[in-house]
């Protein structure tokens, strides 16, 4: 059991609806009911007469004309002021704050919600993302002529000559839809003036980052802003931005001078928490009749929404994820994003990843059919081999050159074949297809790159008891932070982890950026580890000083510190901590890691599903994953991470779908409609680890928190595909699309269907 599981399972966890704020306000949003309308006027009147409303805070009353940020920006990005903090003449999504209601409990503010007038005058509204780029349906902002905010063009190679001397030509189109977070939590803030500034609790992943926010929008001293983050119960990307009500909630309690709080309903989180994008892909591919990639060309059009909280940080991603394992000699990926009157999107578990490795593995199955070749054995004949290790793509990214660390993929590709018994089901298949039975046998590999830059920094401290203090700036969402990071510690203070309590998202942790992409044991980590081991050397050579010995004859045990041959007594760690005291010497010792390099994981999956034909449901036969993050540094937390993300995919596969209609009306705002996956849903997955040590961190760790997700898309995508025998080209492929996949193939296309009902 990890070090957390038995406060968060037995109901101790702290979460921001746990707090106690005697006197606190409670906030509620009133939110735009359209897509896209000019607002003519807004009446609070009778919401600020209702007996218990304190405040009711508008655009105009607001006082405040700065937007919000972009946590990315990008060079080109034409970026509205955007997203603004509450409408005050357009609203541009559906779920849009309009205002916000102070009162002194949550049902007197929704109360008071309901008698403030607004005066819309709706206007047509820029959904498809598609119209949106040819700019038929009008634009999203008044002063932009088209509704492009920006493209950029990533390539390496020749591709016009490589196309014209490639032998075999495949294309195809491909698209992933929007899909949501949904944690067991959803966002939350409170905060609480204080004579030098405010006390702020948040459930963000990125607490360094958005307590500079805060203060710079408060103008306030940063050291005038205390942030602390409780448990958080999930985020995935979701919680990794400043949204609207985290800065009202904010400075709401500085300027009525009361504790003020709010936490989003699900109705709200549906539609003002920041999903995943759209993603519609055209795709080119040129190869060698033995199915050897000459030639990759893909063109992204990438739905932002109305707005960019992030800019172009999420199809970036894509495009570094797009050649995958594969050596590609020539390759070029275009993105043209475009804003459309839907509600802002930004990273989601994966953020970008998983759609780059979807249409590689797309690109892959189809040129098996078009060469008539396994798809195993094409996917083997362009791995990257272990001895082209470290692999430069040729492929330049705002990061730097994309140039892969580590890895042997073909073993990973390898074991997930031998140990799904890959061979054995594909002559099994032919058997139960000639029964009536629809059986196919998906694959997907992946590789994962984790964003190490620039840096992360840990504290650790030995306290009065003889226990040590663990401080980093990287929050968890179930990440096991506080397992693994006491487990580094413990084993560079040399002592049992018992004795190391692991404080997250310390305020005092100035050299933090947070936790996404897969960094946090990468970067916070060996932070870790460094400031653990300058902390032993510096306890060790306190008590060389106060035993009069030599340096070099003093080390350290469970129990304390042994100062001199072995067998003296040992100088426990509260006596060396009350010695140092009493001498002025140091107790503590701080490190930050830095990296800009690349950090590579990879694997493989291979799923088989059965289909039933009348209904579309998939049942899944075996699920198989091989995977390498580097060193494990603690089996059961990688593949508690890499079980979720297989979870997830398989939801954003076959499940889960944010659908809008013609007018912006969020079509899915409720889990009778949008649909989350259960136990009879998610598959039992086999998991085999394979460790290939990165060269550029000290504990030869690569990132494993995304890596499950990333190739599920296209792994079950490809199972599907290959059990009904027809292409498919989008995800979520929902039970009922399978189903009209089926009813639209010839009958000589689906073998003895008749029989498969009662099978």
């Amino acid at each position: 059991m990890r070090a957390e599981d038995d406060r968060l399972l037995t109901g101790h966890g702290l979460y921001i609806d746990d707090l106690v704020l005697p006197g606190a306000l409670e906030a509620a949003f009133l939110r735009s009911p359209f897509a896209c309308a000019r607002i003519k006027s807004i009446d609070v009147s009778a919401a600020e007469d209702m007996p218990g409303v304190a405040a009711v805070v508008t655009s105009a009353t607001l006082g405040f004309d700065r937007s919000l940020p972009v946590m990315r920006d990008h060079a080109g990005l034409k970026n509205p002021a955007s997203p603004q903090i509450l409408a005050g003449t357009m609203v541009r999504y559906s779920g849009e704050p309009v205002a916000m209601v102070l009162a002194e409990n949550r049902y007197l503010a929704e109360d008071a919600l309901e008698v403030i007038v607004v005066d819309y005058e709706e206007l047509p509204a820029v959904i498809d993302a598609s119209s949106a780029e040819a700019g038929a349906a009008g634009t999203v902002h008044e002063w932009m002529t088209d509704n492009l905010a920006g493209s950029f063009t990533q390539r390496t190679g020749n591709l016009d000559v490589a196309f014209a001397a490639a032998p075999r030509l495949v294309t195809f189109s491909c698209s992933i839809e929007r899909g949501s977070a949904q944690a067991l939590e959803a966002r939350g803030i409170a905060a609480v003036p204080e004579a030098d500034g405010v006390r702020v609790w948040a459930s963000t992943q990125r607490p360094r980052g958005i307590r500079i926010l805060l203060a710079d929008y408060l103008s306030l001293p940063l050291d005038a802003v205390h942030l602390h983050v409780p448990d958080i119960g999930g985020s995935f990307g979701s919680k990794a931005y400043l949204y609207a009500e985290d800065l009202l909630i904010t400075m709401a309690a500085v300027r009525y001078q009361r504790p003020v709080r709010w936490t989003e309903d699900r109705a709200e989180n549906f539609l003002a928490t920041y999903p995943e994008h759209v993603q519609v892909f055209e795709v080119e591919v040129g190869a060698e009749p033995d199915g050897r990639l000459i030639a990759l060309r893909v063109r992204l059009l990438h739905d932002l929404g109305a707005y960019s909280p992030y800019g172009f940080a999420v199809c970036q991603n894509t495009a570094d994820h797009v050649v995958g394992p594969y050596g590609i000699p020539n390759v070029e990926f275009s993105c043209r994003a475009v804003y459309t009157n839907k509600i802002p999107s930004a990273p989601y578990r994966g953020a970008g990843r998983p759609q780059g490795v979807f249409v590689i593995e797309r690109a892959m199955d189809a040129l098996a059919r078009a060469l008539g070749m396994d798809p195993a054995e094409v996917r083997r004949r362009n791995l990257i081999a272990p001895d082209a290790m470290p692999h430069d793509t040729g492929l330049d990214t705002p990061a730097g050159r994309l140039v892969y660390d580590s890895g042997d993929y073909r073993q990973c590709l390898d074991i997930a074949l031998r140990e799904s018994d890959y061979d054995g089901w594909r002559a099994r298949q032919r058997e139960l297809r000639a029964g009536g039975k629809l059986v196919g046998v998906g694959l997907a590999n992946y590789i994962e790159c984790s964003i190490t830059r620039p840096h992360e920094a840990a504290r650790v401290a030995l306290r009065p008891d003889g226990t040590f203090r663990v401080g980093v700036g990287v929050s968890a969402q179930g990440q096991g932070h506080e397992t693994v990071f006491a487990q580094l510690a413990a084993d560079a203070l040399g002592v049992p982890t018992t004795a190391v309590m692991v404080a997250g998202a310390a305020e005092e942790i100035v050299d933090t950026v947070g936790t996404y992409a897969s960094r946090s044991t990468i970067m916070a980590g060996n932070a870790v580890v460094g400031a653990a081991t300058a902390l032993r050397g510096s306890l060790e050579a306190t008590a060389a000083s106060i035993a009069g010995i030599d340096p070099r004859y003093v080390f350290a045990v469970a129990d304390g510190i042994v100062p001199g041959d072995v067998g003296t007594d040992v100088l426990r760690w509260r006596d060396l901590y009350s010695a140092a005291v009493e001498l002025g010497l140091a107790l503590e010792a701080e490190h930050v890691f830095r990296s800009g390099a690349w950090h590579v994981s990879n694997g493989a999956h291979v799923a088989v599903v059965e289909i039933e034909p009348v209904t579309g449901q998939v049942r899944f036969l075996r699920y198989v994953v091989a995977h390498d993050a580097g060193r494990v540094l603690n089996q059961q937390i990688v593949e508690g991470q890499v079980l979720g993300g297989i979870a997830q995919g398989v939801a954003g596969t076959l499940l889960e779908e944010l659908a809008y209609d013609e007018s912006g009306q969020l079509l899915t705002g409720n889990f009778m409609d949008y649909l989350l996956p259960t136990s009879a849903e998610v598959p039992e997955v086999a998991i085999y680890h394979l460790e290939t040590p990165s060269p550029h961190n000290p504990l030869g760790v690569k990132g494993a928190g995304e890596g499950g997700i990333l190739p599920t898309y296209a792994a079950v995508l490809s199972a599907v595909e290959d059990a009904i025998g027809t292409p498919l080209s989008r995800v979520p492929m929902t039970a009922a699309r399978i189903a009209s996949a089926i009813r639209r193939m010839a009958p000589t296309q689906v073998p003895a269907l008749e029989n498969a009902g009662s099978q």
